[in-house]
């Protein structure tokens, strides 16, 4: 009995932290930057995040993956298996509809879920943002792995892409 209330328990905590996942806009006039994240509110966990400086036309897509680049620290810097210094270059899709876009990213070290965070930057004015524009569906992948999230509400789409246009 024990065993079993203690699953549910876990199993309960793990749908409520999924529902309690939502995208928020970030969107203060005062600020430089503009951002757009799907995770847990006011906390570091997050799905994706897109943030742009005000009118650069440039978005930067992030997220955290399982895969771990980093091996070790060598005064207070991530090294990899080789010795190479965070950040390491890799490549990140973006997939919106039809629309696609690999492109040149980094990996850094997640030091909150042990794995690396992806980021790429990408023009507003590309394809795969056009589309996003659209339908506010946007899935990212690197190293192997893929994070798809509910779509964006248009009503926090558009004002983020404006912001950043």
């Amino acid at each position: 009995m024990k065993l079993a209330l203690a699953l549910f328990l876990m199993t309960a905590t793990a749908a409520q932290a999924q529902e309690a996942r939502l995208w928020t806009l970030s969107n203060d006039k005062t600020l430089p930057e503009v951002v757009l994240v799907y995770g847990v509110p006011n906390s570091d966990d997050f799905v994706a995040a897109l943030r742009c400086p005000r009118g650069t036309g440039q978005v930067t897509a992030s997220f955290p993956v399982a895969t771990r680049l980093a091996d070790r620290q060598e005064t207070d810097v991530w090294v990899d298996k080789i010795g190479r210094r965070a950040p390491w270059p890799t490549s990140v899709t973006l997939v919106s509809g039809l629309a696609s876009a690999t492109l040149r990213g980094q990996a850094d070290a997640d030091d909150l879920n042990g794995g690396s965070l992806l980021s790429a930057e990408v023009a507003t004015r590309a394809p795969v943002i056009a589309a996003f524009r659209k339908t506010g569906v946007l899935t990212l992948s690197g190293l192997g792995e893929t994070k798809s999230t509910p779509p964006v509400p248009l009503k926090q789409v558009r004002p983020f892409l404006s912001a950043c246009k």
